[in-house]
């Protein structure tokens, strides 16, 4: 399977970009994602005729939801605070195998987890599990006034924006986008709404071959990792090259590390 990378260079030469557009087409069933140049992204008309074409353009989306330990780590590096201190909450209405991993992997280092969801009966066999074989109870819930409260992290894997905003947000929360950019209406809401992110890794093959002059690392990481495989392959990867969150990006671009700690400022302020 290949992965195409497109630069700057094609951005005046029409020629060049016929015959791009041409050559993607010919390669479509080979081909498992696309890399877009840091520079060619202001050519929106190309970019549009590219994702015409049926190939997926790495946004870092794909990569964004196998990141949520490095992510946890990042914010408590922050706020200077044990990760195990972090109360965190994922919403989605899927238990898939990424979920039931993560679930598992903090449970273990002793987070406490809850699960906001409208479908409880996903989680049945993971909750019995849980209980049976390690004595954890894992809390689920589906009540939009106060399942969201005390809340430190909310990693949102799929819920949608009018979704979302029918449950009451703790005024402090991190709240991480997986999937794509929500916004929170509540104009009580003060905490620090993400949707997007920055990574350094240490790959030495990447990073020899200078590609992160032209593309974003987080794009290029992430046609590197593509591939359909079991989570714990993919999270080995990760632990091998190293990756770690550079920054975490919201609406006004990227949150300084101050705003983590004024967060829990508030926080324990207001208990």
């Amino acid at each position: 399977m290949k992965v195409i990378y497109i630069s700057g260079q094609l951005k005046k030469s029409k020629i060049k970009q016929k015959l791009l557009l041409r050559y993607i087409k010919r390669k479509k069933k080979d081909c498992i994602c696309i890399v877009i140049g840091k520079k060619l992204k202001q050519h929106r008309k190309l970019i549009e005729e590219i994702e015409n074409i049926g190939i997926p353009i790495s946004d870092g989306r794909w990569l964004f939801k196998f990141l949520v330990i490095q992510i946890l780590q990042y914010i408590s590096s922050c706020q200077n605070i044990d990760i195990r201190e972090l109360k965190v909450a994922f919403v989605t209405n899927d238990n898939n195998e990424l979920i039931s991993y993560y679930i598992n992997e903090l449970t273990r280092k002793s987070n406490k987890i809850k699960i906001i969801t409208n479908h409880r009966e996903k989680f049945h066999i993971i909750e019995e599990k849980l209980y049976y074989n390690k004595g954890v109870v894992l809390e689920i819930s589906n009540n939009k006034r106060k399942g969201l409260q005390d809340i430190d992290v909310i990693f949102n894997f799929n819920f949608e924006e009018q979704i979302l905003n029918k449950y009451k947000i703790s005024d402090n929360a991190i709240l991480i986008n997986l999937k794509e950019k929500v916004n929170v209406n509540s104009k009580r809401f003060s905490g620090i709404n993400i949707h997007s992110y920055e990574i350094d890794f240490g790959n030495r093959l990447m990073n020899l071959l200078g590609w992160t002059n032209d593309f974003e690392k987080t794009e290029i990481y992430e046609s590197y990792l593509y591939r359909n495989d079991k989570i714990e392959n993919i999270e080995k990867d990760i632990i091998t090259d190293k990756v770690i969150i550079k920054s975490l990006i919201g609406s006004n671009g990227k949150i300084k590390e101050k705003e983590y700690q004024n967060i829990l400022d508030k926080t324990y302020y207001l208990a």
